[in-house]
């Protein structure tokens, strides 16, 4: 995808401003985005209505516990129309299983109720990573990211809202004849249609929800990677430098042009001073003049009915009516609880279930470290993987010169500032890396490693590693070459940070 073609304002937001474009864009895109949530979600709706053997609770159980099936396609196809390029729904039905194939199996069992699944998924969708590289990414991304977790909690709080006004709206909408029907026997006894009411009522509220909730994710991952990645400033530069090639076309019509007005002006005559003075007298005569007049000088009095009330009747009606209304509201609600006890005591033993399979798959797959703790090592080791390359440089340290700043400054001292700012660069992930054991994932930007830095490394360290990283990314994209002295500084610098020779 093309970063120019974002078809939203790049800028610094907080993680609420975030979500407010989220929402701003479910809206813009309520109706395509609802349909997809159907495409998906009627059919499993239907097949777990025929398995759930006339069990209400099975198939609302069903219909929340597959949520995370229903919105990839949303995410798809808000993923191409935010940069220009809208699909049809038969386009995502072409690819509907490469989208809800990625973590599907994870998403659906121990990660089914991680609060951060709005924010998580672009990862293992539109980014394409797994396993290592995506808990990495994530624990990048992710940094002072609390925002999705209400986001997921403030979802579920509305849907219930939405559920429950729907059955008071239909409640509303019975004739007051039949208002001796009691609404919490026709609702929630078993037997009854209205059991199955809940059905279409839990359906209608999710699916309104849920383009919300993942525009709202997919908002907070946007703003994340450009603060990491500083988006708005490739924009901004590819925008300045097109201004200044249409400027340069430009110039000479410009030029052409004041120079015409300049001869005009000239013989244009200046008729500014023969304009009357109108004095404050002579105004006050002309308003009086135009009041006299019948259209301005009528005054006219109007009045209305405006309906007050009876006067006989208290309070005590409305307090009545108040009050039916509220025990109404705690039945309805009480009602809702006596249902769904059963399904919370499903989702427990479930989610313990989970817990025990989690703990056997953290132990099977990091056996090592458990051995390393039970033969006495305090630490634990395990293994790690040493990226070779990052961010298309080599940081092998048999590429590096044994005296990498005198090397830097030689480089310097010839002319060649981008080849001397690539070495210190170097060196100091391979610094980090090899001496200080830094995990930088071999997916991580320059902006992401930079954060690490921030969270693992002494003051010193971070202030230097940010300038170098700051004239890195000046000289290596926007092609802005800094001054001799100030290379010469990072060189000397490099020497009190990380070492005269390499070790």
């Amino acid at each position: 995808m093309e970063i120019g073609s974002l078809q939203i304002a790049l800028r610094k937001r907080g993680h609420w401003e975030a979500i407010d474009l989220g929402f701003t864009l479910a809206r813009r895109w309520f109706m395509p985005l609802w349909q997809l949530w159907f495409m998906t979600a009627l059919p499993l709706g239907l097949l777990a209505l025929l398995l759930a053997g006339g069990e209400v609770w099975i198939l609302l159980l069903a219909l929340w516990w597959f949520k995370p099936f229903y919105e990839p396609p949303l995410l798809f196809w808000m993923s191409r129309a935010v940069f220009g390029e809208p699909l049809t729904r038969k386009d995502v039905a072409r690819q509907w299983w490469r989208i809800v194939r990625p973590q599907l199996f994870a998403n659906l069992t121990w990660r089914r109720f991680s609060p951060n699944r709005s924010f998580n998924m672009p990862v293992a969708l539109l980014e394409g990573l797994r396993r290592k590289a995506r808990s990495s990414r994530i624990s990048i991304l992710g940094q002072g990211q609390h925002a999705a977790t209400w986001l997921t909690f403030v979802g579920l709080i509305l849907e219930t809202i939405l559920e429950t006004s729907m059955i008071l709206v239909l409640y509303f909408l019975i004739p007051e004849e039949l208002r001796w029907i009691d609404v919490e026997m026709l609702v929630f006894a078993e037997g009854r249609v209205g059991e199955w009411l809940q059905v279409p009522v839990t359906l209608i509220a999710m699916s309104v929800i849920a383009p919300f909730y993942v525009a709202g994710g997919f908002a907070l991952y946007l703003h994340r990677r450009s603060e990491l990645e500083g988006w708005d400033i490739e924009i901004n530069f590819r925008r300045t430098a097109e201004r200044l090639k249409q400027g340069k076309q430009r110039a000479s019509g410009v030029t052409a042009l004041v120079l015409v007005a300049a001869l005009a002006s000239f013989s244009v005559p200046d008729f500014s001073m023969a304009a009357e003075v109108i004095t404050p007298e002579k105004s006050k005569q002309v308003v009086e003049e135009v009041l006299q007049d019948e259209t301005f000088g009528r005054y006219e009095q109007h009045g209305y009915w405006k309906y007050v009330g009876e006067e006989d009747r208290g309070d005590e009606a409305d307090t009545e009516g108040l009050l039916e209304w509220l025990e109404l509201l705690f039945d309805i609600i009480g009602g809702f609880f006596k249902e769904y006890a059963a399904v919370g005591e499903v989702v427990l033993w479930g989610l313990a279930v989970l817990v025990v399979v989690f703990l056997i798959y953290k132990i099977v797959g990091n056996r090592d470290w458990f051995l390393d703790m039970l033969q006495g090592d305090g630490r634990g080791r395990r293994s790690r993987q040493v990226p070779l390359e990052l961010f298309g440089l080599d940081i092998r340290p048999d590429t590096l010169p044994k005296d990498i700043a005198a090397e830097a400054s030689l480089l310097v001292r010839d002319g060649r500032i981008r080849s001397a700012l690539s070495l210190l660069y170097r060196g100091a992930l391979v610094r980090l890396v090899q001496d200080h054991h830094l995990e930088i994932p071999a997916s991580a930007t320059e902006g992401e490693c930079l954060e690490l830095v921030r969270m693992n490394r002494d003051e010193d360290e971070v202030e230097y590693f940010t300038q170098l990283t700051s004239r890195w990314l000046s000289m290596a994209y926007a092609h802005v070459t800094p001054g001799r002295d100030d290379v010469e500084m990072l060189c000397n610098r490099w020497r009190m940070v990380y070492g005269h020779v390499q070790g």
